[in-house]
């Protein structure tokens, strides 16, 4: 049958729009190609996308001085090239004050025997929110136990008197022995590899003012450790957030914040601040509940926060994901101002008629999840958050019953290792002003940062079982002389077949195409599925071999498709190196 050449023409504009597209799709196989997200693949039958769950290590830094008696939660911590450990952590003590909502360490004074506010506050107390927080430092061999060095520079309780207020510890005495005083706070933002500028490696927020360093300052031994900063020329302030990231896609620095702009709207959303100078802030909601979540009154999911860092080309987010329990909402008194009213106190006004709206429905469990983006953190795929990552325990009591915050990963070996907030007992259920009423009775809620461990970047596999399944795919160009596999093969086997990616002509209708599953027939010789030596191992980076001695160096510059064999086992990524 012979083709009309308008329909020949309009084939070829066709074929190459459709080849064009596919081009501008290739992936950067230089990167750990993740299954978060659909976005290495082209077509995978029969496998199943898990969430896999960290090992729980246990509480690791308690709750165990006086200065901590409200708990400790975690700030930054790291590894350092000696192999050392050390950890920047919020300390957080109670204490009684019937004048104020709130006492902060820098409204609090140890005066005539005892901890008082600076400033008095005409508002009703409310005494699960008296407390004061500080900053430590704790330092550890093993990044399991660790010591709390006293650095003599900040007045905290020598005690607590658990008898005067029960359940609550009331503050006894002052002293300097401690671990308090750490002058600054810290964001590696050249985590990922995402900042070029060595000299930009941390944010380092001091004074209340901005800037970059090149290493984390050492507060303790240099007494001149502020003239090594270099001032950031801004602010980093994002509505009550942090410096994030420098995202290397859009130019611009990023902080991600729990609902930071005034709006009157139900639920919980995160805000993406950015800004390319440091001085002018743009912001947007990039993160919120949909349709997909469930909203009954007594289970209304929602995002409590984003621990968001670069890795392998994109960004990874850490989701704090809040289950409120808006059968009890907190209620309170009528505030009449109007949204974003100042002298509020509140950019939300409250009303009667919405009592188990976001801010005031805060009582609930919250445990975290996985998602990625690959735009700066604009837009996240959430295929994966649908369930946790880390549970939350299960009982009232259960030392996890919350997990709401966690540090990027530490690199430890072949192993991440996050660190993360636990708190023993549902999330507050009132509000500043508002009469207690559903705190337990028996006893203090308290914080203590507790280690979760996995192998590095096993966040999400592909698994087949003991069914034979194949993944495809999308194309992308060769780069590297080795394919290396994040993989766990020990139960079954993979095998990995390389095909030339291009259109293909089909013999019936003389038509092309480019549809990945088709590229078979293009498989490159020395590079089939038989060629491959089976892969049995579990290895973060195994490295394929191929019979013969085929090499991927043959191969550079050809743009190809992968087909991945797999049977009962688990694949977590691949890449070109």
């Amino acid at each position: 049958m012979h083709t009309p050449m308008r329909l020949q023409i309009g084939l070829l504009f066709l074929i190459a729009g459709l080849a064009h597209g596919a081009r501008a799709a290739d992936l950067d196989a230089r990167h750990w190609q993740f299954f978060i997200d659909d976005h290495a693949i082209a077509r995978g039958t029969g496998l199943d996308r898990v969430v896999h769950h960290p090992r729980a290590r246990g509480v690791v830094i308690a709750h165990d001085k006086p200065w901590e008696s409200n708990g400790v939660a975690p700030s930054y911590f790291a590894r350092k090239a000696d192999g050392t450990f050390v950890g920047y952590y919020n300390a957080i003590w109670w204490i009684p004050d019937t004048d104020a909502r709130s006492a902060r360490s820098e409204a609090v004074v140890y005066a005539d025997g005892a901890w008082r506010t600076r400033v008095p506050d005409s508002r009703p107390r409310d005494r699960a929110q008296q407390y004061v927080v500080a900053s430590a430092y704790a330092t550890s061999k093993d990044g399991i136990h660790w010591e709390k060095p006293n650095l003599g520079l900040e007045d905290a309780p020598m005690g607590a008197d658990w008898v005067k207020f029960p359940p609550f510890p009331s503050p006894v005495g002052s002293s300097k022995e401690n671990n308090l005083g750490v002058p600054f706070s810290i964001t590696d933002l050249g985590h990922g590899g995402s900042v070029a500028d060595p000299s930009r490696r941390y944010a380092i927020s001091t004074g209340g003012k901005a800037y970059f360093a090149a290493e984390i300052p050492d507060f303790i031994h240099d007494r001149d450790w502020r003239s090594k900063l270099i001032p950031a020329g801004g602010t980093f302030s994002t509505r009550g957030g942090a410096l994030d990231f420098w995202d290397e896609l859009n130019g611009e620095w990023v902080g991600l914040v729990q609902n930071a702009v005034p709006h009157w709207l139900p639920s919980r959303e995160i805000a993406r601040f950015a800004s390319k100078d440091l001085k002018t802030w743009r912001s947007e909601i990039v993160l919120t509940p949909d349709a997909d979540d469930p909203h009954r009154p007594d289970l209304y999911d929602e995002p409590m926060g984003v621990i968001a860092f670069p890795s392998e080309g994109v960004i990874l987010g850490l989701l704090s994901w809040f289950h409120s329990d808006r059968t009890t909402p907190d209620g309170g008194p009528v505030m009449d101002k109007k949204p974003g009213d100042p002298a509020s106190g509140w950019p939300w006004p409250k009303t009667a008629a919405h009592p188990n709206v976001w801010p005031w429905a805060r009582k609930g469990t919250n445990e975290m999840r996985i998602t990625i983006s690959r735009d700066g953190g604009r837009t996240w795929d959430r295929k994966a958050s649908r369930e946790a990552w880390i549970p939350h325990g299960t009982e009232e009591d259960s030392y996890d019953r919350l997990v709401i915050g966690l540090t990027p990963p530490v690199r430890v070996e072949d192993e991440d290792w996050f660190y993360a907030a636990v708190i023993d007992g549902d999330h507050l259920s009132t509000g500043a002003g508002v009469k207690q009423r559903s705190y337990y009775s028996d006893r203090l809620r308290r914080s203590q940062i507790a280690l979760y461990t996995q192998k590095h970047n096993r966040y999400v596999s592909l698994r087949a079982n003991t069914q034979l399944e194949t993944l495809i795919t999308k194309p992308f160009v060769v780069t590297g002389d080795t394919l290396q596999l994040n993989v766990d093969a020990t139960r079954g086997r993979v095998r990995v077949g390389i095909a030339e990616y291009k259109p293909v002509l089909t013999l019936k209708n003389t038509t092309y195409s480019i549809d990945p599953h088709l590229m078979e027939q293009n498989v490159l010789p020395g590079f089939t599925r038989d060629d491959c030596v089976p892969v049995e191992a579990n290895s973060i980076e195994h490295t394929v071999q191929f019979k013969h001695g085929a090499s991927l160096k043959a191969l550079q510059g050809k743009q190809v498709v992968l087909f991945i064999e797999m049977l009962d086992s688990n694949l977590y990524g691949f890449r070109l190196r």
